[in-house]
Parts: structure tokens; C-alpha cells; sequence
């Protein structure tokens, strides 16, 4: 009797405890209650706040002055589940004025109930003006906050950050988002620049290396990712690529994997064949020979003839095919030529290829590393090797 009487007070006191540990809720915070930011915008200070202080706040700090102006973009949660907003409701926008991210952050909070909240963010996007000064000591902040995920994609826009995040869209979406989600066709086209992320960079930033962001612009009300912004080691934008020189980079950084080229068609150039990219074998390699170095590019790229524009070309015609073959490699030999002198010309090496000679020739780069882009790296010559293969031609019309 006593031993059940036991065991029955024990089930008792587990029960107990279990509803202790399963009320998860004790700290609940509603969706609505909590400033979910998608999006931030980085640009100059304009003066502007002595016109309309309602819409830009000054952040408080001893030292410093009113020099960046920080625009949050956050997602606006309605009560009313049936009622449908539209996409200019979609979002709210919030901004403050100063030097330092964390006050600025913080003089936000003085306007809003809720409290910043960082872990969802997509995208920063900073101002061509503000990239070009340098962006260093403001992606610190974004480091230290424990909310950031490495994921956090970075962008440059030659007009004002802004304005990115308050031009009405096309699509039913809030734009950071939007934005973020365009990224994810970086393999299909190799316009755009690869891997835009906070956690790539600041490993580049870490090392002293120079790297590459997305320009972002609004067109029309359409986005448009394209040309790509160059940072050299000391973080300041010192030029750009253009969309040809970003995919031949790519394909210098062995990630071209997807794409198109549009060359003249061999049997009648003033129409054209597209050649449709499945297949990428890139081998990049480092030659010292005594004191003088060189590059050697070698690839083998597969795909098929993707469009066909002369009429009645017979497209099995091993002529043919050999013809565009040719012809499409030629354009590849051009886009690596072409993204290869812009970087020689800017002083700055963003491909990876410097890890390359460190990688084989650690002696060597050891003597040459702190020279390496203002030095060695504009007169090291480069050989490029490049052979494709049409596996699935188009049939003859």
C-alpha cells in the first residue's frame, strides 16, 4: 500500500515538474510587438533632418557628428488577417542620422515601441558615395551583433541607398526581400556577382584582400543586379566591372557553372547562336619560372547550341558545329582577357589567384605578398587555354 501510495506521489511531483518545463510561453513576444528589420540602407547625411525632423532622428553620442543616414526596412504585421494591404503597406521604413550604427540604432528605438531586431535581415545596401570612402568601419557593427547571420547579403547602388528601399515595386513583395531572392539565380546568370555575403566579405576584409560587390539599381520600377562594385584592401570602392567583366571574373574564380554566350552565327553573321552552358571543367595555375611569374587558364566547357538563328543552317554539320565551337571559346578567351586587364589596370586582384601562388609557391609569395597588387600582380602575364564541346545541337528547321 505504501509502495503504491509512493510511486503514485512520484508520478505526481514528474507531472508537476513537466508542466513547469513545457510552458514555453513565459517570454512570448508577438510578431507585431518586435521590429523584424529586412533591409538597411547606408548613405551620407543630406542636411535634410532641419526640413523634416519628424522622419530623421539625430543619434546622440559624445564624439562624432550627423554623417550617416541609416534607413530600416521592416515588414508591417496586421491584426486583421482578412484584410488584404497592399504592397506599398507592406512595409515600414524608419531612419536616424549620426556616426555610430549602434546609436543609431538606438535613436530609432527612441521613435518605435519595438525593439531592432536583426536576425532576419536580408540585405545592407551601401551608397556609391559612402562605398568609396570606405565601408570598414561600418560593417564592424554588423559584425559584432550577435542577431547577424553570416547569410546577409551586401549591395552598392551609385544612387541614394534609400530610395532602393522605398521605390515601389512591380511585384507584390517588400524589396529587401524581393532583392535577396534574386541572388538565387546566380548560376543561371553569370552576370552578376557570386556570393554577396556579409561572412565572404569580412573573411576578405580579415585577410586584407581585395573583393567585389552587386551594384543594385531601380529601373523603372524594376531591379536590376548587374556590374559589380571593386574594393580594394583598404575597403574603399575604387571602380566597377561591367556585366562582361564580372562573368569573365567568374569564370577566373573557377564558379562559372551556368549561363549563355551569344556569338555571330559562322554561317551568317548578322544573326546569332547562343550557346547554353551545363558543363564547366576550370583549372587556373601559377608558373614561376626564376623570378617571373605567369597564369595558365585551361577549361573544357559543355553545352548545347541553345538557339540557332540562320534559317535552313543545317545545325548537325560538323562544320558547323566545329564553327561555333570555335567561336564560342573565342568569347570565353575574350571575357577573361578583358576581366583580368581591368583588374591589372585598377591594382587590384579579387579572383583568388594570389592564394593560388601562396598555395604552390609559399617561399615565393612570402618574398612578394606585400607587393602583390601594386607590383607583381599588373605585370604577371596571362595564358589562356579554353575548349568547348556542343553536345546537343539544335536540329536542322
Amino acid at each position: 500500500m505504501h509502495k503504491r501510495l509512493s510511486i503514485r506521489l512520484a508520478l505526481g511531483i514528474i507531472l508537476l515538474l513537466l508542466t513547469v518545463t513545457v510552458s514555453g510561453c513565459w517570454d512570448r513576444k508577438e510578431i507585431e510587438n518586435r521590429g523584424y528589420v529586412l533591409g538597411v540602407a547606408i548613405d551620407y547625411a543630406t542636411g535634410e533632418h532641419n526640413k523634416r525632423k519628424s522622419e530623421f532622428l539625430y543619434a546622440p553620442q559624445g564624439a562624432g557628428q550627423r554623417k550617416y543616414l541609416v534607413t530600416m526596412q521592416l515588414p508591417k504585421f496586421r491584426k486583421e488577417a482578412s484584410k488584404e494591404i497592399s504592397s506599398a503597406q507592406q512595409h515600414l521604413i524608419w531612419a536616424a542620422e549620426g556616426e555610430s550604427m549602434f546609436a543609431i540604432t538606438r535613436a530609432i528605438n527612441t521613435k518605435v515601441y519595438f525593439a531592432m531586431f536583426f536576425e532576419d535581415i536580408q540585405i545592407i545596401i551601401f551608397s556609391e558615395a559612402v562605398a568609396r570612402e570606405g565601408i570598414g568601419s561600418i560593417i564592424d557593427f554588423w559584425l559584432r551583433d550577435a542577431e547577424i547571420r553570416r547569410k546577409v547579403k551586401l549591395f552598392v547602388t551609385p544612387g541614394r541607398a534609400e530610395d532602393i528601399l522605398k521605390t515601389k515595386l512591380q511585384v507584390e513583395e517588400v524589396n529587401s526581400m524581393f532583392i535577396a531572392k534574386l541572388t538565387q539565380n546566380v548560376n543561371k546568370s553569370p552576370y552578376f556577382v557570386s556570393k554577396p555575403v556579409i561572412g565572404e566579405i569580412s573573411e576578405a576584409m580579415r585577410d586584407k584582400r581585395s573583393f567585389v560587390m552587386p551594384l543594385v539599381m531601380v529601373e523603372e520600377k524594376e531591379v536590376k543586379l548587374t556590374r559589380a562594385a571593386v574594393f580594394n584592401k583598404q575597403q574603399k570602392m575604387i571602380g566597377e566591372f561591367d556585366e562582361f567583366e564580372v562573368y569573365g571574373a567568374k569564370l577566373l574564380k573557377r564558379e562559372l557553372k551556368q549561363g549563355v554566350i551569344v556569338v555571330p552565327n559562322p554561317s551568317d553573321t548578322k544573326r546569332i547562336a547562343v550557346f547554353e552552358l551545363y558543363e564547366a571543367d576550370i583549372e587556373v595555375k601559377p608558373h614561376l619560372a626564376g623570378d617571373k611569374l605567369r597564369f595558365l587558364v585551361e577549361a573544357k566547357f559543355t553545352g548545347t547550341l541553345a538557339e540557332n538563328q540562320a534559317a535552313g543552317q543545317d545545325a548537325l554539320d560538323p562544320v558547323f558545329t566545329k564553327a561555333i565551337e570555335q567561336a564560342v571559346a573565342a568569347e570565353y578567351t575574350r571575357l577573361v582577357n578583358k576581366a583580368y586587364i581591368k583588374q591589372q589596370d585598377l591594382k587590384v586582384e579579387v579572383c583568388g589567384l594570389g592564394k593560388l601562388v601562396y598555395n604552390k609557391y609559399p617561399q615565393y609569395w612570402k618574398s612578394i605578398k606585400e607587393r602583390w597588387e601594386e607590383e607583381i600582380f599588373p605585370q604577371t602575364p596571362l595564358d589562356i587555354k579554353i575548349k568547348v564541346t556542343v553536345r546537343r545541337p539544335v536540329l536542322k528547321r
